[in-house]
């Protein structure tokens, strides 16, 4: 066998070997953008495995695409070689017949094979784009939603109701052991959480000023509406940031956070402790009253614990000093209280 035929039949068996590879490209994208799929359909508590595996298809079928070409390149250079060594046996297929119709051209027409393969390559890495773009803009919207905390929804939608049964309890009745605290010079105060503003009410009818901080619209509406007062400012602000323009650092003589711990996430308290001693002046307190019960998830709950809570404001640089335990004035048998006083070492 001279050496052109034997280089002949070699280049030939090559090109049916990428020939028969090229082929199972289109086979292998659809295994493994399909299985992908499935895995993403079945994953319902993991967005960030889901967002992987979506980024995987993206990137997958891309790169498929980028090989189906390469493979297409080094057949057509095999093909010219073959047309080159033995032209009279060679099939030239790479240009429509003048005589088919236009729908006929357009399927004969060279590398529509590839062209088809590369499309749909491109659909399903397209398609694994959108996905992967719902996937993440839900994950944003349910972190959005988390770090809007479900408490804050559930007051907005219950404040009402809820308002009737807070209105209904007096501060003394509530800290009777903080009455002696607002009783003597005019203090600035801050409440943060202040719901229907029951307590900021009653500091500013005992001669201090006070900023009010709550995140739920509608109760701060409320508060506004009953407890019309020059003296309460009504902010939207929620821990762990306090984000206004009134809150300055050392700007408040004495902060309340009654009812408030249990909606602070736990990774978030540290960082909550630490705002608060910003915005306290020195020699200045602190109450924190800490509602000991189930968690509540509609409402935004977290558990609380009374040795969690002393080791945290330790570690943010207060002094802890308990002012005893409390049972719930609203008869909830499943709930109590803890109140602390906290000072900045």
């Amino acid at each position: 066998m001279s050496l052109e035929k034997e280089a002949y039949e070699q280049n030939y068996q090559q090109f049916r070997s990428l020939n028969q590879i090229m082929w199972q490209i289109p086979v292998l994208a659809m295994t493994l953008t399909g299985g992908l799929w499935f895995g993403v359909s079945k994953i319902e508590d993991n967005p960030f495995l889901g967002s992987i595996l979506l980024c995987t298809a993206v990137v997958g079928n891309l790169a498929l695409s980028a090989v189906l070409y390469r493979f297409r390149f080094v057949m057509r250079c095999y093909l010219d070689e073959l047309k080159r060594a033995y032209p009279e046996g060679f099939v030239d297929a790479s240009s429509p017949n003048d005589g088919m119709g236009r729908i006929a051209r357009f399927f004969a027409g060279e590398q529509r094979v590839r062209q088809t393969f590369s499309i749909l390559l491109y659909w399903a890495a397209g398609a694994s784009f959108v996905l992967l773009s719902i996937e993440l803009y839900q994950w944003k919207s349910e972190s959005t939603k988390m770090n809007r905390d479900a408490g804050i929804e559930f007051y907005d939608s219950h404040a009402a109701a809820l308002a009737d049964g807070y209105e209904a309890i007096s501060f003394e009745d509530a800290y009777p052991f903080l009455v002696p605290v607002f009783t003597g010079d005019a203090l600035s105060i801050l409440d943060i959480g202040s719901g229907t503003g029951r307590d900021a009410s009653w500091l500013a009818q005992h001669g201090h000023t006070v900023v009010a901080a709550e995140p739920s619209a509608a109760m701060r509406t409320i508060a506004a509406t009953i407890h019309a007062d020059d003296a309460i400012e009504w902010i939207d602000a929620r821990l762990p940031g306090l984000e206004s323009t009134l809150l300055t650092p050392n700007g408040f003589d004495i902060i309340l956070a009654n009812a408030v711990w249990m909606h602070v996430p736990p990774e978030q308290r540290g960082a909550s402790l630490a705002r608060i001693g910003e915005l306290l002046v020195d020699g200045g307190r602190v109450f924190v009253s800490l509602r000991i019960g189930p968690q509540d998830e509609d409402r935004g709950m977290y558990e609380v614990s009374a040795a969690e809570f002393e080791s945290t404001a330790a570690q943010a640089g207060f002094r802890v000093f308990s002012h005893g335990d409390f049972v719930d004035l609203l008869g909830r048998a499943q709930i109590s209280w803890k109140m602390y006083e906290l000072r900045l070492q």
